[in-house]
């Protein structure tokens, strides 16, 4: 039963802390240092500007040590005060219970810290006018900083409760606070075990939920215990004036530590039961944390008759970076078998070494467990970690050994029960070319190499076959994969071609300069990557006519044209060249995605390496549809000019002027036969063939009227770009860099999917965070660059004039020699000889003076642009971090002086008072 509350005796109580702490001006000051500092803490480190993200990351992982600082000040003189005056006698005899002036207390205490944290909205406000950030991404991390500061504030309470001075009361409650923030710390010097075990009662526990945008229902009954059981103990602290000296024959302060033990171990077992139910609201914008309609269609369409079910091998413990990653996975697959009902049968087996559950799992489906760095231990170590689900459907089996921080969870699970589900798979073909995708032995270095990730990828969704271009292709597939055409033989071109013009959908990789081997490069002489010392074997191959091959499928391409683009959107990557090239929204170019293609429409960021450009083929009768495009401050460069060589071998040069050219560049492009019509996805192939007829509910069979299909067309897909899809950006993609989202192997497989006409995965595919940028910093940085590229332009156009007019200036000389009538032809020619060779000398002088002050500029230009966005970054910094708390300091300035003037005018009449006595 609960004791009864009365609100009136709370309320006014309340309003009389509220008015003490609001009337006094060092109450401002602690607000406005909690403003500032969390500003700086948002704001102020270098990573913020490094991620380039709108969001308030560097905060959250700071935010509870800043509340060790904070709510220890906020409350210590919340009780001691009180007895240090003496006024907590005269407030515990008003007609108020324990309860009562402790929630009293409470409440007024947490409605300073709201009123602060309200005030520090102001941190949004600064993202608004950077980028665009995610509302329910920032209402949720709110929410969580409200959470901690009010199971906190309890706890310093209590600090407070135990002691008359405010110094002590400090210390103490920070010391208390910290049992909170901290304890898992000390705790993993002595065992990694210890440390895990008490993970769930801190607060990093479970705010994590907070910063990512979901607000779960753990995290948020795990604060209000924590709340509610030290209000528990402020309310027997403040009572024990009340305590008899025994009850039933043992002291009072045993029954109350036994009642106290208790409550909190009620608590502690409430939270671990409620813990288990993943109760949660996804409030982010794109509602990453929960299951999207499509996956509620798809598992619609699966048949009662046919189960589908789910082993999932999950360790207890992972090391910290895979927490996450951990709880996504069993949040999504509890939510997929609480909808599928019986045509799921989802199985989550806890799984360690030397366990039957780890014998079943390597014996049946092949899930071994993999060693992850335990980088969160006090002692350097592997944690040996089990991240497996299998996929079981009658016949057909479906494993994934272990998921990487990277993968989307949610797009993995639900793409495996789709192919298992369903008996037959789409077929891709991929044509063998010399970058041997399947790996495999490598004659010319003699060494075995691994197949490429992307084929993996494939095998998750599709069969794959390999087939070989060398005699004419009659394997039927739905869709071809060819990597590096240009290294095939025109008879191999000729047979590739035979098989895209029958109406088989392509998909090509073509690269002017591929980086996993620049010998397989289209402008290099056939067999230049053959190794010089072999001398054995047939003579090297000669190459097909690429451009010839591309031009009859509708795309023009220059082999040995390779695009630059300046922009770059991450600032710790800004070593890298600008061949390097970053397409994203930010490159100035409202085209950089095609929005009206499947394959582009939804993709934030891909980057491609030393890429080339497309075009439509003059007169090619095909439609052609850019997919995506470079920025406007963007050129080109030939491949011989970015590759040098000498007896060391071949390098590239890094040091080619970069000059804008005021176009943009295809670097993907689609080309179809204009009447053509796409194959109907799964959803288009199940809509109803008969309509509703005459009024008397007669029905007309339509399939008699239906256009017959069309003639099979062409249909390729062309990416100027073979790197993308290495190895590294599958990897990154594992990982999972917080500032690193590249959409390049979501592109690759949305090209695949949009050509066999099999669109359901896509959605899902493109379900990841959103890239919301600092806009306005970008924005500023390219007009930098712009400006830079402009001084460079100068420099080079003033160089090139001071060289022209010294050769004029030396060519006039001679010509003045030359047309002297005096002199006889021989003696002409060797004083032109001779004028020639000494301006020669000067004009070499010259030239190097003219190329010195050139590359001078240069530098100082690039110096200056350098200098210019650290000066953004510092006035951002500065703005964002010394504006928000100046409202509430000249408030507590005015607070201050008013009761300044009430002062003397109290002194004044008190004065005036005793002069008339």
């Amino acid at each position: 039963m609960m004791l009864p509350v009365n609100t009136r005796v709370v309320r006014a109580l309340v309003k009389r802390d509220l008015r003490m702490y609001f009337s006094n001006p060092s109450g401002y000051v602690f607000v406005t240092l909690f403003i500032f500092l969390s500003a700086a803490a948002a704001f102020w480190q270098d990573r913020f500007f490094l991620n380039n993200l709108a969001n308030l990351d560097e905060l959250n992982q700071v935010f509870p040590y800043l509340l060790l600082f904070f709510v220890p000040a906020l409350t210590m003189a919340v009780w001691a005060d009180e007895r240090k005056q003496g006024t907590d006698e005269l407030l515990l005899t008003l007609p108020a219970t324990d309860l009562e002036v402790v929630l009293g207390k409470y409440l007024a205490t947490l409605g300073i810290y709201t009123a602060s944290l309200f005030l520090s909205c102001s941190h949004v406000l600064v993202l608004f006018w950077l980028g665009s950030p995610d509302l329910g991404l920032m209402f949720a991390n709110f929410f969580g900083y409200w959470l901690i500061g009010g199971s906190l504030i309890a706890v310093g309470m209590l600090a407070s409760l135990l002691t008359a001075n405010i110094t002590l009361a400090f210390i103490l409650g920070a010391a208390f606070c910290s049992l909170f923030v901290l304890v898992d710390v000390p705790a993993s010097f002595f065992s990694p075990g210890l440390s895990r075990f008490l993970e769930p009662l801190t607060v990093f526990g479970h705010f994590p939920d907070f910063a990512r945008g979901v607000i779960s229902f753990s995290g948020f009954l795990y604060f209000v215990s924590l709340a509610g059981l030290f209000l528990f103990l402020n309310v027997l602290v403040v009572g024990r004036r009340h305590w008899p000296r025994e009850a039933d024959g043992y002291p009072m302060w045993l029954h109350q530590t036994v009642r106290s033990v208790a409550l909190a171990v009620a608590l502690i077992s409430l939270n671990a039961i409620v813990g288990r139910a993943a109760l949660r609201i996804d409030a982010t914008a794109e509602g990453l944390h929960s299951l999207s309609g499509e996956t509620r269609r798809l598992i619609g369409e699966l048949s009662e008759d046919r189960p589908v079910f789910i082993q999932a091998f999950v360790s207890d413990e992972v090391p910290e970076e895979y927490v996450q990653t951990r709880a996504n996975l069993l949040g999504i697959l509890r939510e997929i078998d609480s909808v599928a009902g019986p045509k799921v049968e989802v199985i989550i087996q806890p799984t360690e070494l030397y366990t039957q559950e780890a014998r079943d799992a390597r014996e049946k489906f092949g899930i071994v467990a993999r060693q992850i760095p335990n980088l969160s231990s006090a002692r350097a170590g592997f944690s040996d970690v089990f991240l497996g689900v299998a996929f079981t459907c009658g016949a057909e089996e479906q494993v994934i050994p272990f998921f990487d921080r990277g993968l989307p969870a949610e797009y993995e699970l639900t793409r495996s029960i789709r192919v298992v589900a369903k008996a037959e798979r789409k077929k891709i073909g991929v044509i063998n070319t010399e970058i041997r995708l399947f790996g495999g032995l490598d004659f010319q270095s003699m060494r075995s190499t691994p197949a490429w990730s992307v084929v993996e990828e494939l095998e998750k969704q599709y069969e794959v076959v390999q087939l070989s271009p060398q005699s004419p292709i009659t394997e039927k597939v739905d869709a071809v994969l060819v990597v590096l055409p240009s290294s095939l033989s025109q008879e191999e071109m000729d047979n590739v071609q035979a098989v895209i013009e029958q109406g088989i959908p392509a998909l090509l990789l073509v690269d002017p300069l591929p980086l996993v081997n620049i010998g397989l490069a289209p402008s290099e002489r056939s067999g230049a990557n053959r190794n010089p010392f072999m001398q054995q074997g047939a003579p090297p191959r000669e190459k097909g006519d690429v451009q010839g091959f591309l031009a009859r499928l509708g795309v023009r391409w220059d082999k040995a044209g390779i695009v630059w683009d300046t922009y770059n959107p991450h600032p710790d990557l800004a070593h890298l060249p600008p061949e390097v090239v970053f397409v994203g929204p930010g490159n100035g170019n409202p085209e950089a995605f095609n929005a009206n293609a499947r394959a582009s429409a939804e993709l934030q960021e891909l980057v491609l390496l030393y890429p080339g450009s497309l075009d439509e083929a003059a007169g090619s009768d095909l439609r052609f549809e850019p997919l995506l495009r470079s920025g406007q401050l963007s050129g080109n460069f030939s491949y011989f000019q970015m590759v040098q060589r000498n007896f060391l071998g071949t390098s590239l040069n890094r040091n080619l002027p970069h000059r804008p050219d005021g176009k943009d560049y295809v670097l993907a492009a689609r080309a179809r036969t204009a009447s053509s019509r796409q194959p109907p996805t799964d959803g288009e192939a199940k809509e109803a063939t008969q309509e509703e007829g005459s009024e008397e509910g007669e029905t007309t069979d339509v399939s008699a009227t239906q256009e017959p299909p069309p003639a099979p067309g062409t249909d390729v897909i062309v990416i100027a770009d073979l790197d993308f899809i290495s190895e590294q950006f599958f990897q990154i993609r594992a990982v999972g860099p917080p500032n690193l989202n590249f959409d390049n192997v979501t592109f690759f497989l949305n090209c695949i999917d949009v050509l066999v006409g099999d669109e359901s995965f896509i959605s899902l595919r493109n379900r990841r965070v959103k890239h919301r940028t600092l806009q306005r910093v970008e924005e500023q940085t390219q007009r930098f660059i712009e400006q830079r590229a402009a001084e460079e332009k100068q420099a080079e156009d003033e160089a090139g004039r001071a060289l022209a007019e010294a050769q004029g200036r030396l060519d006039e000389r001679v010509n003045e020699v030359r047309q002297r009538p005096d002199l006889d032809a021989q003696t002409k020619q060797i004083m032109a000889r001779n004028l020639r060779e000494v301006e020669s000398r000067r004009l070499e002088v010259l030239k190097s003076n003219i190329e010195s002050e050139k590359q001078a500029k240069v530098q100082s230009s690039k110096e200056n642009m350098e200098a210019q966005i650290r000066r953004i970054q510092s006035g951002i910094r500065t703005l964002a971090v010394l504006l928000p708390p100046i409202p509430v300091f000249v408030l507590g300035v005015l607070i201050f002086i008013r009761r300044q003037g009430r002062e003397r005018e109290g002194a004044a009449a008190a004065r005036r008072l005793r002069a008339k006595s």
